[in-house]
């Protein structure tokens, strides 16, 4: 847990109570179980924590607030009127157009809240300068699916690098491959040796694009290899994937900045898929996609063609019968959409991508249809719904 600034307010009745200070101290110490709280000067690294000790500490908030960077996060105890003063602290702040929190409950529970701020914030700082790549330009079909690139460096940190489709083409014709134990253990599962050997050209030319751009992650123009050499990027992507490169399809950006910032926030790789159906009345959902990170799926995958093309090699996974978080970024960045639910099974239809998913969600899923952020939705294992909610205010 990163390292949190706690800036003790009290009334100056207060001051100089010692009964104050005894379940001040009692207090901090349920809840201090990993050393957090530095008693410093504020810092930007720091998740800077009011602890609103007794009524009578507005003025003194007031005072100094302005030397910190929102939103704001008020520490309540159930005593001496601590509640009643952080009220009236978020009243003020709310009419200046500032997000405060109020952090209270028990120990456990103002511990738990501590947690995902704090490690919201380092997700947070971690993004400066992290640098996606943009091989090729975004799919003729993507028609809603730019994003401005100086608006993603001004909100999140994070560079966009635009590559041209022909760097790449030129490491594939190299015929290299960077992972001869994969050629190994994937030929056991396809026949199509060929197919096989190019895909792991793909694999080795994208993990030298993205070394030599010094890239966290990367989307791609990835029918361009369909239409120029009958070939498909799944295999590498389920590959790159697994290994914690970022990895989304169709130069779809948007996409590509959803899966970084789940897989920041969450350690996990990420599946991103395109909907075949939707029952808004059900809450129930097949997505679709003929890639799939193999860290993400069972052993017992199988290596078909490609759907829409019919060449190449795409994954048709089996994906475990889990809860998920899935999430969209808005291609304008003002919002990141976020439901979570269960996959209920994995399908083989023949007239769907590959790795094919039953879903069904916990939340009302309308705006899939009625407001969508494009087409494409990515989901990781578990829910983490409450750390990404944490990570959005800070936004």
């Amino acid at each position: 847990m990163r390292k949190i600034g706690l800036i003790k307010l009290r009334s100056v009745m207060s001051q100089s109570d010692p009964s104050l200070n005894q379940s001040e101290e009692a207090f901090l110490d349920s809840i201090n179980k990993d050393k957090l709280f530095q008693f410093a000067k504020p810092r930007k690294e720091y998740l800077n924590v009011f602890y609103i000790e007794t009524g009578g500490s507005e003025i003194y908030f007031k005072q100094c607030y302005s030397h910190y960077d929102a939103p704001y996060y008020l520490l309540v105890q159930g005593e001496r009127n601590s509640l009643a003063s952080s009220l009236e602290i978020l009243t003020f702040l709310q009419q200046k157009g500032l997000e405060g929190h109020l952090i209270m409950g028990s120990p456990e529970e103002i511990h738990h809240e501590l947690d995902l701020y704090s490690h919201a914030l380092e997700v947070k700082h971690s993004l400066n300068g992290v640098r996606l790549g943009v091989i090729g330009s975004p799919s003729d079909w993507l028609i809603a699916s730019s994003v401005d690139y100086k608006a993603v460096k001004k909100k999140f940190g994070i560079d966009l690098i635009d590559i041209p489709m022909k760097e790449l083409f030129v490491q594939i014709a190299a015929h290299k491959i960077a992972d001869e134990d994969a050629l190994a253990r994937l030929a056991k599962k396809t026949k199509k040796n060929e197919d096989l050997r190019e895909s792991l050209y793909i694999h080795s030319a994208l993990k030298y694009l993205v070394e030599k751009y010094e890239l966290k992650g990367f989307t791609l123009r990835c029918f361009d290899l369909v239409s120029k050499l009958q070939e498909t990027s799944c295999l590498a992507f389920g590959l790159l994937n697994a290994e914690g490169i970022v990895c989304g399809c169709e130069g779809d950006v948007p996409s590509l900045l959803t899966m970084y910032l789940l897989k920041a926030l969450t350690g996990q790789s990420v599946f991103m898929a395109n909907p075949a159906r939707i029952n808004v009345k059900s809450k129930t959902a097949v997505y679709a996609h003929c890639t799939c990170p193999f860290d993400m799926i069972a052993s017992n995958f199988t290596l078909p063609t490609h759907f829409e093309s019919g060449t190449g090699i795409g994954i048709q996974g089996n994906f475990k019968k889990n809860a998920f978080t899935a999430a969209k970024l808005n291609p304008d960045l003002s919002a990141l959409r976020v439901y979570t639910g269960q996959i209920e099974g994995n399908l083989k239809e023949a007239h769907l991508c590959r790795s094919q998913i039953q879903v069904k969600f916990k939340e009302d899923i309308a705006d899939l249809l009625l407001r969508p952020y494009g087409n494409h939705l990515l989901f990781i294992y578990g829910d983490h719904s409450e750390l990404i909610q944490r990570f959005i205010q800070l936004f």
